[in-house]
C-alpha cells in the first residue's frame, strides 16, 4: 500500500458532499465533528472560476503535526498513513496549530481527529470511503504513478477548458495530491483577488 495515492481533483468536483457524508458515517462520527470539510472559493481571471476547495489530511512524508507532538499521539505507518492515537492525545491542539493544510479538525471533546485515509478499508482492498462515493470521479485512490499521471492529465485538460490548475503535493511525497485551479489569468489580463 506504500506505492498508493489519492488526488483529489478540485477542477472537477461538484460540491455535492458525498464524500464529507461517507467520511462521517465511516468512522462514526458526530453530527459537529469532520476530518474532511469543503470550501467554495470564487474568482475572476478572464471569466468566473468557482471551485470546492477540500482540507483534509494530505499524509505527508515529514509530518509536522507528529514531529511536534508531545506525547507522540501522532505516528507515520510504514506505508505512509499519518495516523492519530486519541488514547494518548492530551488535547494540546500544537499538531492542529503547525498543519500547513489545516487539517487536523478539532473535535467536540477538545481532542483532535484526522483522516485515517481509512485504513480499515485499505487492508480489506477497498478504496477510502470518500473515493468510494464520489460520482464524478474527482477522487482517486490508485497507484501512486497511476494517480501522478492522471493529475497531470488533468492539468493539461483544466487548460483547454480556459483556466490554469496545478497539482499540490507531488514535490513533498504527500500520499494525497490535489489539483487546484489558481489565479493565474490565460489571456495577460491581472486576476481580481477575493
Amino acid at each position: 500500500m506504500s506505492d498508493m495515492a489519492m488526488l483529489i481533483d478540485s477542477t472537477s468536483c461538484i460540491g455535492c458532499k458525498a464524500c464529507l457524508a461517507a467520511c462521517k458515517q465511516e468512522n462514526g462520527l458526530a453530527t459537529d465533528n469532520n476530518y474532511l470539510k469543503m470550501h467554495p472559493v470564487e474568482f475572476l481571471n478572464d471569466h468566473y472560476v468557482r471551485y470546492y476547495a477540500h482540507v483534509s489530511c494530505r499524509h505527508c512524508s515529514e509530518p509536522q503535526c507528529a514531529a511536534v507532538c508531545p506525547v507522540g499521539a501522532i505516528k507515520s505507518t510504514d506505508d505512509g498513513v499519518v495516523l492519530h492515537n486519541e488514547l494518548l492525545c492530551i488535547g494540546c491542539q500544537v499538531c492542529a496549530a503547525v498543519c500547513p493544510y489545516a487539517a487536523m479538525g478539532i473535535m467536540n471533546n477538545g481532542l483532535v481527529g484526522k483522516c485515517t485515509l481509512c485504513q480499515e478499508r485499505l487492508s480489506s482492498g477497498l478504496s477510502p470511503a470518500c473515493v468510494s462515493v464520489c460520482p464524478t470521479g474527482a477522487r482517486v485512490f490508485d497507484a501512486k504513478e497511476k494517480v501522478a499521471k492522471l493529475a497531470r492529465e488533468r492539468e493539461i485538460a483544466a487548460e483547454k477548458k480556459g483556466y490554469k490548475a496545478q497539482v499540490e503535493g507531488l514535490d513533498n511525497h504527500n500520499k494525497v495530491l490535489t489539483l487546484l485551479p489558481n489565479r493565474i489569468t490565460v489571456t495577460g489580463r491581472p486576476s481580481i483577488p477575493t
